[in-house]
């Protein structure tokens, strides 16, 4: 993996070039093992760490076997090895061994925890084999990969250390065969074969631009399915790259050699394609995007970068795309020929300066891409990241305006453009996630992003990244209208949009999925936000409904798993208010479990840990409500421990704050239940100046002023329950006060209309006023 401007760790290069020193050491007989490491090396660093390894080899003493499979993760056919399979590997249970190499085995196996099962291939590496410095790096890098979602890249979905030790990876379980061998077996024309190394380029492009490199690209890497479709597998460190480091460029030579195996008796064009792409690196192709193009040009007949034939062999290209208009008449084809040169000619010199600033428009195309998507991805995981987030957005959209407001820009860079405004409407104002809480900023990116991205959906709705980035929009505008404009109807048109907008992606995309089942749950939390749970609870079982019909490889994607814990906490949330209790504790119950799963794979990720944190307040909303006091206790106990944490991990963190005043709220009124006076004013006081400050921070938006009045309205209630009629008195006045304003300005909810409106002033009449007799009070609120 290209890690730029981050120093790699000296001790690197040798574990590199002795894993890639052991590959071919097992192959040595016992006897000859201590000679040919003298000859292959004079590195006593390398000898040393090649020794060790062997001895762990010895340790392990996993067997032998055809080492094919080890290194691709592809389900061969006919290859075994002696020794007992183990049951599971995680969360994984073993089906049976794909195949044994120097580096360890690779089983098939299928995910067996009670929510979903798919067939996947588990590599696991001896244990001893891959140091300290290279097991970190493995883990970081295994981390990186999971992040490739392209059609022709085997997907990595898992990974860790079993109990010995050793480590391990979970794949997409391949069955095909090496791409030569399937050019062979098909008995492929040249065109054919063409089209699978331009294929193989994309891919590797697609990599590329995620500053991923491959390092081994041979025909054991390159496997087709029995459909045709071609995957690339086998990233990572298995494969090092050689002493001197990878580049971008090592994966193009690949491509190279590739080409020149599946073509050995290539003709001039496919020649020179060769080798510019095996040319040292300041004569090759700067990237894999242009030999794709180049044989995108070969295979439609145009001219090949790679030729220097000049403009008469431009000519000859012309005139064989089209011969039947130049053989119509001789005296057509002079003046056509004399008015070709001509401009071919004066064009030259355009020509060549295009390519080059294509060239440089791709480069910075990637580094924007990378930084907005891939790298702010992995960013988002690490603690303390707010602002790092909102650095990365700015200084990738600086790159994609520009690029986007040149004539010749395509359609997709605009697009990019505007999912850039998202994500930083996102980290700048985003209302249920890590944000730096500043809402009007946020309306105001995400014009931006409108002025963007609709036009751009409604030009191409059948283009999938497009049609993603248009419906991300949609819904972090729904967000923003439910949770900081208190306006669910344009909500939920919005949300409406959103799930329009990917339908025809949803069954085959885990992203498309996700953002589908957060459009439902968004409309269905729209409803409840106008106290109509009514018609809240169809539109969360539509969401479940949608994901049970999944492919189970989509169900099992982390992203859509996310999702739908959302979605049991909102359709708990419908059930509850409802009064169907046991149907509101198995969902919160599903939800809870699920986020603990995904924070058992990602401990440190702030997203998932607000997550978990949100099920465990509302578990203890509900426990409370129907007067299970130790089960509330102990969820919002536990809740409280992980907004504190995120708090601690990023104070500048506004979600982090959010989460702190609504689990407080929650646990100051456990407080007050128990009477215990002092911590429950305590938590409040708490709760109250977190609010102030989000309210602050949001500019006095519509839906922070909403969020703390409804916190004053809870502490009159404390107040109340603890004896403190004076205390509660005044903070019912203050709710009131704020719900008339709110309500002056036309930002009241119906939720809040209906509800907690009438109620602060019966409140109010009732205990403030003498409408009702003390005698007549009930005990508690």
């Amino acid at each position: 993996m290209v890690e730029p401007g981050n120093p790699e760790d000296p001790r690197l290069p040798i574990e590199r070039e002795a894993l890639a020193l052991f590959d071919e050491l097992l192959d040595v007989p016992e006897t000859s093992r201590a000679r040919w490491i003298a000859d292959r090396t004079a590195n006593s660093d390398v000898r040393a760490r090649l020794e060790s390894m062997l001895e762990a080899d010895r340790i392990a003493s996993m067997g032998t076997g055809n080492a094919q499979a080890l290194r691709t993760g592809a389900a061969a056919i006919g290859i075994g090895g002696d020794g007992q399979l183990p049951d599971r590997i995680g969360q994984y249970r073993i089906l049976a061994l794909i195949g044994r190499g120097g580096m360890g085995a690779v089983y098939r196996a299928t995910r067996d925890t009670g929510d979903f099962a798919h067939e996947t291939a588990i590599k696991v590496i001896k244990p001893g084999l891959l140091s300290d410095v290279l097991t970190q790096r493995f883990r970081a890098e295994r981390q990186t990969l999971a992040t490739l979602q392209h059609p022709n890249i085997a997907r990595l979905y898992d990974g860790g250390e079993t109990e010995s030790g050793s480590p391990y990876i979970v794949m997409e379980l391949i069955e095909g065969l090496p791409v030569d061998k399937w050019a062979n077996q098909q008995s492929l024309d040249t065109p054919a074969r063409v089209r699978l190394v331009e294929t193989g380029a994309n891919a590797i492009s697609y990599a590329h631009g995620r500053l991923v490199i491959h390092r081994d690209i041979t025909p054991l890497n390159l496997l087709v399915q029995t459909d045709g479709t071609l995957k690339l597998i086998d990233f990572g460190i298995a494969r090092p790259a050689d002493a001197e480091g990878a580049t971008t460029a090592t994966d193009i030579v690949g491509l190279g050699r590739l080409l020149k195996r599946l073509i050995p008796e290539p003709e001039p064009e496919l020649a020179a394609i060769i080798a510019r792409a095996t040319a040292p690196a300041e004569q090759a192709y700067p990237t894999a995007a242009a030999l794709a193009a180049d044989l995108a040009a070969w295979r439609s007949g145009q001219p090949v970068a790679a030729m220097s034939g000049g403009e008469l062999y431009r000519l000859r290209k012309f005139a064989a795309r089209n011969r039947i208009a130049v053989a119509a008449s001789a005296l057509a084809l002079a003046v056509l020929v004399g008015g070709l040169i001509a401009v071919s000619v004066a064009n030259a010199r355009i020509r060549r300066a295009e390519a080059e600033a294509e060239a440089r428009f791709e480069q910075t195309r990637a580094i924007a891409n990378a930084l907005l998507f891939d790298v702010y991805d992995d960013v988002s995981k690490v603690q303390g990241a707010t602002r790092a987030r909102e650095t990365l957005a700015k200084t990738a959209i600086s790159y994609l305006e520009a690029l986007a407001a040149m004539e010749s820009a395509p359609p997709d860079v605009r697009a990019e453009a505007g999912r850039g405004f998202v994500r930083l409407a996102e980290v700048t104002g985003g209302g249920q996630q890590q944000s730096l809480g500043r809402y009007a900023d946020a309306n105001a990116l995400l014009s931006r992003a409108e002025a963007l991205l609709a036009p751009a959906f409604a030009a191409d709705p059948q283009d999938r990244s497009t049609a993603l980035a248009f419906a991300t929009l949609r819904l972090e505008q729904a967000g923003t209208n439910l949770y900081n404009n208190n306006k669910a109807d344009a909500a939920r048109a919005q949300a409406a949009e959103a799930e329009q907008a990917v339908a025809a992606f949803t069954r085959a995309d885990a992203e498309a999925a996700a953002l589908a089942i957060t459009a439902i749950q968004a409309q269905g939390d729209s409803f409840g936000w106008n106290d109509d749970y009514a018609a809240a609870l169809p539109q969360h079982q539509r969401a479940e409904a949608l994901i049970a019909a999944l492919p189970p490889q989509i169900q099992s994607d982390p992203e859509v798993r996310s999702a739908r814990s959302a979605n049991l906490r909102l359709l708990a949330e419908a059930h509850h208010k409802l009064k169907q209790a046991p149907e509101a504790r198995a969902a919160l119950d599903q939800a809870v479990a699920i986020n603990r799963s995904l924070l058992a794979e990602k401990p440190e990720d702030p997203a998932l840990l607000r997550k978990l944190a949100v099920s465990l307040w509302y578990s203890a909303v509900v426990h409370r409500t129907n007067e299970q006091d130790s089960q509330a206790r102990t969820a919002i106990e536990e809740a409280v421990r992980h907004a504190d944490r995120m708090a601690a991990m990023d104070t500048n963190d506004a979600g982090a704050l959010q989460m702190q005043a609504i689990t407080g709220e929650v646990l100051a009124q456990v407080h007050a239940d128990r009477r215990d006076a002092a911590a429950s004013k305590a938590a409040t006081a708490r709760v109250l100046a977190a609010h102030d400050r989000l309210v602050e921070l949001a500019g006095n938006a519509p839906g922070a002023r909403r969020s703390r009045t409804a916190a004053l309205r809870t502490s009159a209630g404390n107040l109340y329950n603890l004896g403190d009629i004076p205390g509660a008195c005044r903070a019912w006045r203050d709710t009131l006060a704020s719900y008339r304003a709110l309500e002056a300005e036309g930002n009241l909810s119906e939720l809040d209309r209906k509800n907690a409106l009438p109620e602060t002033r019966d409140y109010i009449r009732n205990f403030c006023e003498g409408g009702t007799p003390r005698s007549a009070w009930p005990k508690s609120l």
